[in-house]
């Protein structure tokens, strides 16, 4: 039975951060109190990793407060998987840092790797050994073993081809209903936003701020469906941040 998390909550007020002499993100508030899949979008370097660190708690803010209930977990593009161990320890190495042994880890892993596609025979492989989409299993695999209530994702399907793409996606959606997370999207891609998310959060200007927040329902379920919606999105997205929304 998947853990239950009524409680998962990210709330950030009044939100800035600095690099240096630069403002990256200002005056920035969110505030996701029930569950559900929110998708991230902007133009790529506006800050959308640094609003995913503020909330894992990676990254300090220079001003503003962060609650966040429950554990966060993040998926990244790159798997950054350990070389020398296996898929199976790989998958364990946060149980593993929150005290867990290492025969503990393993049985607690092992079947959330096979429930995500990897067989039997592939755990014992090391991460040069297995396909893109298999490391990137490992890593959803890894964040879902310590039992979050918050799931952070950044952009973790881009440069998989179309059909792994695809699997992962719904696997994505899957979890997070299954689980009961509240759980964060960083995508550039609106179909994507649209196919898979409950609601969009556009950050836009410099420095970055909360310029739309937009409800999506339904959710669409054909590609014919999607496409319409997401052209249906930026214009909403266009319509609340007021200005031409750009993405790449």
């Amino acid at each position: 039975m998947p853990p239950d998390h009524p409680s998962a909550r990210i709330c950030l007020n009044h939100i800035d951060v600095r690099r240096g002499a630069e403002i990256v993100l200002r005056d920035v508030a969110v505030d996701l109190k029930g569950r559900g899949l929110t998708a991230l979008m902007g133009v790529s370097g506006i800050g959308k990793s640094t609003l995913l660190g503020v909330i894992a708690g990676l990254v300090k803010p220079t001003a503003g407060t962060r609650q966040v209930d429950g554990k966060v977990a993040m998926i990244f593009q790159d798997p950054r998987l350990l070389p020398w161990q296996s898929a199976l320890d790989n998958a364990g190495f946060g149980l593993r840092a929150a005290g867990f042994s290492k025969d503990e880890a393993r049985d607690k892993t092992r079947l959330l790797l096979e429930r995500f596609g990897l067989r039997p025979a592939d755990h014992g492989k090391r991460p040069s050994a297995l396909s893109g989409g298999m490391r990137q299993r490992v890593a959803i695999a890894r964040a879902l073993a310590i039992d979050p209530g918050v799931l952070l994702m950044d952009e973790p399907f881009t440069g998989l081809d179309v059909s792994l793409r695809a699997d992962l996606r719904q696997l994505a959606r899957a979890i997070v209903e299954e689980r009961n997370l509240t759980a964060i999207l960083v995508t550039h891609d609106p179909v994507e936003a649209v196919m898979l998310c409950d609601r969009v959060m556009l950050l836009a200007g410099q420095p970055a701020y909360i310029a739309a927040d937009v409800a999506i329902s339904p959710r669409s379920g054909t590609m014919v469906e999607a496409y319409r919606a997401a052209s249906a999105l930026m214009r909403r997205l266009e319509v609340e941040s007021g200005s031409i929304v750009r993405l790449a």
